[in-house]
């Protein structure tokens, strides 16, 4: 059991670290590179902005007494919490899901400690219509969740109770 507890935790931490590392590097190159509209593809764009929020700028708008304590602290607990899930849980899958949140979280909390805001520069689009800028720590933490939602709904405990209160 500690043997797998102990390959749990490193298989989160190397994933959080990788994560936060590709965050960081990115975020850097972005800073450097696309002070201006780099165009990639037509439904991609890249092109720095700073958000002092979280996700689509929430809570942007609070001042910074209430705003800064509450963006620090919260990705402190959800760091605290995925690694304790990752090694209790006894999946691998959950162990990967919460490293890739783990990392996210932490790339945007050091922009936050750094920075007083988050670096984002990846933005896709339909013609006018544009989804939030977003970076590496903020969609690793989208696919972290949706890792885990997928390995729940369909795993065969998961599948039996739903077709079980369908019935």
């Amino acid at each position: 059991m500690e043997n797998f507890l102990r390959k749990t935790a490193w298989l989160y931490l190397s994933i959080a670290v990788s994560v936060f590392l590709l965050d960081i590097i990115t975020k850097n190159l972005a800073e450097k590179l696309f002070t201006t509209h780099v165009e990639v593809f037509p439904f991609l764009e890249f092109y720095l902005i700073y958000n002092k929020g979280v996700a689509f700028g929430l809570l942007s708008e609070l001042p910074d007494p209430l705003r800064l304590p509450l963006l620090l602290i919260t990705p402190v607990i959800a760091l605290i919490i995925t690694f304790l899930y990752a090694l209790y849980s006894g999946d691998r899958i959950v162990a990967i899901s919460m490293g890739l949140i783990g990392g996210g979280a932490l790339g945007n909390l050091y922009d936050r400690l750094f920075l007083g805001m988050v670096r984002d520069f990846i933005h896709l689009h339909i013609g006018e219509y544009y989804w939030p800028a977003f970076n590496i720590a903020d969609a690793s933490i989208s696919i972290g969740i949706a890792l885990l939602i997928l390995k729940y709904f369909f795993t065969k405990p998961a599948l039996k109770n739903l077709v079980n209160r369908t019935r």
